[in-house]
């Protein structure tokens, strides 16, 4: 720390001609402060930058060099005395000049800072203000009239108290605070970049955070589910659903450095758990040691160790296509099942152990499997040896055929070169029509199209194809949404599929079989069956060609691996599929008798495989965090953050400004077997009710999103490159109280609620604008404006059409085409999923990285490409354009004059009365009346609109007033 002052007149540091020598050292050098003191100007800059002999020269060279004097000193320890770095102190409420104005104890804290400064609250609002404000607050939504009128008449003593009570309860509490943490853990439902496709089933984790608020989950339970609820030992679809929130980031599907771009997303999930759990801003320190706190490279690469096992959601190796098998999993609905990823995989286990037992004892017997060639008519491998060419069909070598090769093991266990499908779809002629046997193995760990809960082989990425639009004799197999093989005929449509989870990265035989003369088809995973029913007994004969790896018609691309597609002009019976799902002989008799005491092994072991079915869970599928096994890869310590430049080897450990406060809990396996167990020991760090930091930042979010300001005012920075608190003591009050309600987030609203701080006027005083412009004191309330989504669902609240449906999927509201035509294909960009869905909260529209709500994002949205703890709120033209001149603006204007003209269909007035109260939350007074009625005599008869026009203009008027657009 240097304290230092200028030989003569201040040091303008920005256009000293010595600039070029100082910049050598700025990156080092921090101005914290300015203070004006008994002896002048002085400068207090501390260094970060270690060793600390380094600092204390580079110190020494910048005095020289500005030109200064000053006195140079080195602390011992980085985090002595700084505020945000030490335990909680015990704080008792102060003394007061009028306790009488207290209603609780946040009021003593902040009444004592108010006469240390001479300063007096302001006064307090009224009734109908209040339950507006407290109506806004809790649920983003305003008050009927009938409430403000009850309210207000209640004279009990604890009416404020049951007010609260009722909007904590509202189910639409959890839908507003929901979206202060959706803003801060950059919540989006689509990738960004410039396909900016959509990320599967982010809804849920929207609805978890709507649903867990709702329940007033404790708030270290909230923050254990998100960073590590898979590992939790109880280890439900709720918890599991919790960890979406690691899945909110950008994801590159075509990046430049495919490595490069896995280690931004982690840095991603890194820094947005610790910024919105702990407030520090540990992301710096991810390519140098932090330049305002004491946190080191390896405290950040300690810290991201705890991450190091997950999935990413893409693989190193592959196309490019987002890895959907590393970050969906399937849970069962019900708590204490197994999760359908579980039951496949043991499913799957468990088969293979038969299959090589078969295999042992059929090699043991001389009997050994031989592909079927008889009815054999077309066959193409797709594949070649390692080195050589890949073959399009037998004896016919054809090159790369302008697809990408991989080099892999096989379905058969061995290393070979494949084709891989990401692009173009392989047309070959059609080579059966009547009886048939197609199959093949199919490797893949991308989505495909379409969803399971509508299987039509013609939605999904096609596999082996010959679709033709309309009901016509066609037929093909495809995979759709999360590994489901479905397969079909036409005329008429017939359907099959299988269960999900056959996008898992692993070989899978799919056989699809079909006879003329009854016209049943088969659809068989794995050499078991999957669905069977009957179709069409015409030749299926409509499409000339077929496509391997798309669908016919140019959609559907598949995105994998296809290999050893084979055409037999004949049904393959049962046991025939079997044996060339897993290599083991189709005749079971022909196994030597010369096995003494074995052929019942045999027969038994082929028995228990040709009778397992293929698992299904009444489950649902989650995006969620996965890991590779209770292992992770090492964790190196990266050089100016790049993957290319690794260094020491890390372990997992808090940030060493941190690490006193509370011991890191032992960190052990999952009791699940399939992952570390990292992630829950640092939840449970961070949660750990001797961690200040996290106690601190989860309550002043509380009281930030209450009064428009922090009492630390930098919410995701506590560091010292954040701003101080204005009430630390309080700060320490609030969050031991916190832990002595058992971390209860609604018992919080109503501690604050109930106080006379927040039932302050927002009308200020001129010596308080003077003494205190930023109300940093709070000596009165914060002017607050709607947020943007409030703004727009109070527009639908007024117009009676607002749907007040929680939680299910989100929803495409039509947009505007001006809009649309900002993007690359706008035709697609934004498929409308009903025109009615403009009714639901704003809560609930699709949040496209690319394509964002004009209405909502003119009014300040948050950026959803990063955390966004606090929003801004801006004055601009386009606000009162948007208002008057957008579509969404006049339709609710024009639904609002209805829904007051069916209420009062023969009395104007009345109808303004009702526009105004709807709109304000309050009685109309006469001269707004009057007021009213003259504007739309005048629209009348020097604008010549019609009667209905008129009112439609006052209601858009109404819907533009300050009253409507503030909360007070």
């Amino acid at each position: 720390e240097l304290n230092l002052r200028p030989r003569s007149a201040p040091v303008d540091l920005k256009s000293r001609s010595t600039k070029p020598e100082v910049t050598r050292y700025s990156t080092s050098i921090l101005v914290t402060e300015t203070i004006l003191g008994d002896h002048g100007w002085v400068k207090r800059i501390r260094l970060n930058q270690w060793p600390i002999t380094s600092a204390l020269s580079t110190a020494t060279m910048f005095v020289s060099l500005m030109g200064l004097q000053g006195h140079v000193h080195a602390q011992d320890d980085p985090t002595e005395g700084y505020w945000a770095w030490q335990p909680l102190k015990m704080t008792t409420p102060p003394e007061v000049s009028d306790p009488s104005w207290c209603r609780n104890d946040i009021d003593r804290f902040i009444l004592a800072r108010l006469d240390e400064a001479g300063l007096e609250p302001a006064a307090e609002i009224s009734r109908e203000r209040f339950i507006r404000r407290a109506s806004f607050d809790l649920t983003g939504l305003p008050p009927t009239l009938e409430e403000v009128d009850s309210f207000v008449n209640d004279e009990s003593i604890d009416a404020c108290e049951r007010l609260i009570d009722r909007l904590l309860d509202s189910p639409h509490y959890g839908e507003r605070w929901g979206r202060h943490w959706l803003d801060l853990v950059r919540y989006a439902e689509t990738n960004g970049f410039e396909r900016d496709s959509r990320k599967p089933e982010v809804w849920r984790y929207r609805d978890w955070v709507v649903n867990s608020l709702n329940a007033d989950k404790p708030y270290d339970r909230l923050i254990i589910e998100q960073i590590a609820g898979d590992e939790l030992p109880e280890r439900t679809a709720e918890t599991v659903a919790a960890t979406g929130m690691h899945r909110l980031g950008l994801w590159d599907d075509e990046p430049t450095d495919r490595a490069q771009a896995l280690a931004d997303d982690l840095d991603s999930i890194v820094d947005t758990t610790i910024r919105a759990t702990l407030g520090v801003s540990i992301g710096c320190a991810r390519c140098h040691d932090h330049k305002g706190d004491p946190i080191s490279q390896v405290d950040y690469y300690e810290l991201t160790s705890f991450f190091s096992g997950i999935k990413p959601y893409r693989n190193v190796e592959g196309g490019a296509h987002i890895a959907e098998s590393n970050i969906l999993r399937e849970m069962p609905r019900d708590a204490g099942g197994d999760s359908h990823d579980v039951l496949l995989r043991r499913f799957n286990e468990n088969g293979r152990r038969l299959v090589e037992k078969i295999r042992i004892l059929e090699r043991s017997g001389g009997t050994h499997f031989k592909p079927r060639t008889d009815d054999l008519v077309a066959h193409y491998p797709l594949s070649g040896p390692v080195d050589g060419e890949v073959l399009i069909e037998s004896d016919q070598p054809t090159g790369m055929l302008d697809h990408e090769v991989t080099v892999t093991e096989g379905p058969r266990g061995e290393d070979g070169t494949y084709l891989r499908f990401d692009d173009d779809p392989i047309k070959i002629e059609r080579p059966v029509q009547d009886d048939f046997t197609i199959t093949f193995f199919v490797k893949t760990s991308a989505q495909a199209r379409g969803s399971k809960n509508d299987p039509r082989w013609f939605l999904g990425s096609g596999l082996v194809d010959g679709e033709i639009s309309g009901i016509v004799r066609d037929f093909g197999i495809s995979m759709i949404g999360d590994g489901v093989i479905a397969a079909g005929t036409g005329a008429p449509e017939t359907f099959l599929s299988s269960p999900p989870g056959f996008n898992d990265g692993a070989w899978h035989h799919v056989a699809f079989t079909r006879s003329r003369r009854t016209g049943e088809i088969a659809l068989y995973v794995d050499g078991l069956i999957a669905q069977r029913a009957v179709g069409s007994t015409d030749a299926l004969d409509s499409s000339g060609t077929l496509a391997i790896g798309g669908l016919a018609p140019g959609n559907g691309v598949f995105r994998g691996l296809i290999s050893d597609v084979r055409f037999h002009d004949v049904v393959l019976t049962r046991d025939d599929v079997l044996a060339e799902a897993h290599e083991i002989t189709d005749r079971p008799a022909e196994v030597p008798a010369t096995i003494p005491g074995r052929e019942s092994d045999y027969d038994a072991l082929r028995t228990r495989l040709n009778s397992r079915t293929l698992p299904r869970s009444n489950s649902v599928r989650l995006l969620s965090l996965q890991e590779y096994g209770t292992t992770p890869a090492e964790t190196r310590v990266l050089g100016r953050g790049s993957v290319h430049a690794p260094g020491e080897v890390v372990s997992p450990a808090a940030p060493s400004i941190l690490a006193g406060m509370t011991p890191l809990p032992e960190i052990t396996p999952s009791v699940h077997g399939d992952s570390s167990g990292r992630r829950l020991a640092l939840a449970r760090w961070i949660t750990d009710e001797r961690n200040a930091a996290g106690l601190r930042t989860a309550v002043n979010r509380v009281w930030h999103h209450h009064f428009g300001l922090g009492i630390v005012p930098s919410t995701n920075d506590f560091g010292r490159l954040g701003l101080p608190p204005s009430h630390p003591d309080l700060l320490d009050w609030l969050s031991h109280r916190f832990v002595e309600e058992d971390r209860s987030l609604k018992a919080m609203h109503r501690l604050i609620m109930t106080s006379s701080t927040y039932r302050q006027s927002s009308v200020p005083d001129d010596i308080a604008l003077e003494t205190d412009p930023e109300n940093r004191l709070l000596s009165r309330f914060r002017l607050r404006r709607l947020d943007a989504e409030e703004i727009r669902d109070a527009m639908l609240n007024a117009s009676g059409e607002l749907r007040r449906e929680i939680g299910g999927p989100s929803v495409r509201p039509p947009m505007p085409e001006e809009v649309l035509a900002t993007s690359s294909r706008p035709e697609t960009a934004w498929q409308v999923t009903d025109p009615a869905d403009v009714e639901r909260r704003s809560l609930y529209i699709s949040t496209k990285r690319s394509l964002l709500d004009p209405l909502l994002t003119v009014f300040d949205l948050a950026d959803p490409d990063n955390p966004c703890p606090e929003r801004y709120s801006t004055t601009q033209p386009t606000q009162s354009l948007t208002m008057l001149n957008g579509l969404f603006a006049n339709q609710r204007a024009a639904a609002f004059a209805d829904r007051v003209s069916r209420a009062h269909p023969n009395d104007l007035e009345a109808r303004i009365e009702l526009a105004i109260e709807l709109a304000t939350s309050r009685h109309a007074t006469d001269e707004e009346i009057a007021s009213a009625l003259e504007l739309i005599e005048d629209l009348v008869t020097r604008e010549d609109l019609d009667d209905t026009t008129a009112l439609t203009q006052f209601c858009l008027i109404a819907l533009n007033l300050n009253e409507f657009l503030y909360v007070d």
